[in-house]
């Protein structure tokens, strides 16, 4: 019902739509040396600082979203004594925009990848919403490259599990169509189109600085920043963990947000019950992202988390 919602809205918008060269070339993240390493026929961009056990940050998948996510979390934790690396997904940020219909597979491959060339030793990820799905998807297949899951309101129980069928694939037909795709980029760059998304991850309208504005809009303004929305919002990145989830034995932390919308909290009883062994925080005043709305909550909970397991 939410895509044809968005599908009806998207008839009634029209717009000639600037893009930009892309999110620029200096860090994002405070202190941050911004890098970039091979992918197949693409390229992830990364930002990297301190020094220590790996910690790899992977954002949450939303139009417009990058490595700013963790511009409040990843110098903390840095300080703590860690080496931590935020990747930007295909699609994303300084990373390739593929303009095509992008799958799960594609970007747990992507992740993969990263921990395999670029770190090179078993990391603790830090992933948020459908980002959380795919991490668990690595680290039960890949044991060896995860040491710990620090998981944002993850997905993939009773949210943003549909399975990869041909009804994702015609759903992204639809998007990808010349005429709905102008429409649909018209909305991604209308400023009251982005702070009605925008506060389905937000707690309240008080989150949307200038600062979260004007990421966002950037991101979502680069050229062929469309096909990876198109991707989302047609289910193709979708993940089912109900039978991943279990199977993960690496220390995990599950941190929520309590507000209403889209923080994926009516899934946080099947993870608590599939591994009660798993540490649950929650965190008020927050929704989607309570890693930028409480960040000194939570930095202080994923601190204390990598010290506890052995990281």
């Amino acid at each position: 019902m939410r895509t044809l919602a968005i599908a009806l809205l998207l008839l009634v918008l029209t717009a000639c739509v600037p893009v930009v060269d892309g999110v620029g070339d200096e860090s994002v993240i405070p202190g941050a040396q911004v890098a970039s390493a091979p992918f197949g026929a693409f390229t992830t961009g990364y930002e990297v600082l301190g020094d220590g056990p790996p910690v790899v940050m992977v954002h949450g998948i939303g139009g417009g979203s990058s490595v700013f996510q963790y511009r409040r979390n990843a110098p903390v934790v840095a300080d703590a004594g860690y080496r931590v690396y935020a990747l930007d997904l295909l699609g994303f940020g300084r990373s390739s925009r593929p303009q095509q219909r992008t799958v799960q597979d594609d970007l747990v491959a992507q992740v993969t990848s990263f921990l395999e060339d670029v770190v090179g030793e078993p990391a603790v990820l830090v992933a948020n919403g459908l980002s959380a799905a795919h991490a668990i998807r690595i680290a039960a297949e890949r044991p060896d490259l995860v040491a710990g899951l620090a998981l944002i309101a993850p997905t993939g129980y009773r949210s943003l599990n549909r399975p990869q069928d041909a009804a994702r694939e015609r759903t992204f037909d639809v998007f990808a169509n010349p005429v709905v795709s102008e429409i649909f980029t018209g909305l991604l760059v209308d400023e009251g189109a982005q702070r009605f998304f925008l506060l389905d991850a937000y707690a309240d309208r008080d989150s949307l600085t200038d600062e979260v504005l004007s990421s966002y809009d950037q991101n979502l303004r680069s050229e062929d920043a469309r096909w990876i929305v198109f991707s989302f919002v047609s289910g193709s990145l979708d993940q089912d963990v109900s039978d991943l989830w279990p199977t993960t034995r690496q220390p995990a932390l599950l941190v929520w947000g309590t507000a209403p919308g889209f923080s994926s909290y009516a899934d946080a009883e099947d993870f608590v019950l599939a591994r009660p062994d798993a540490q649950l925080v929650v965190l008020r005043d927050a929704a989607l992202l309570p890693n930028e709305e409480r960040a000194d909550a939570f930095n202080e909970v994923l601190i204390g988390f990598l010290e506890r397991s052995g990281h």
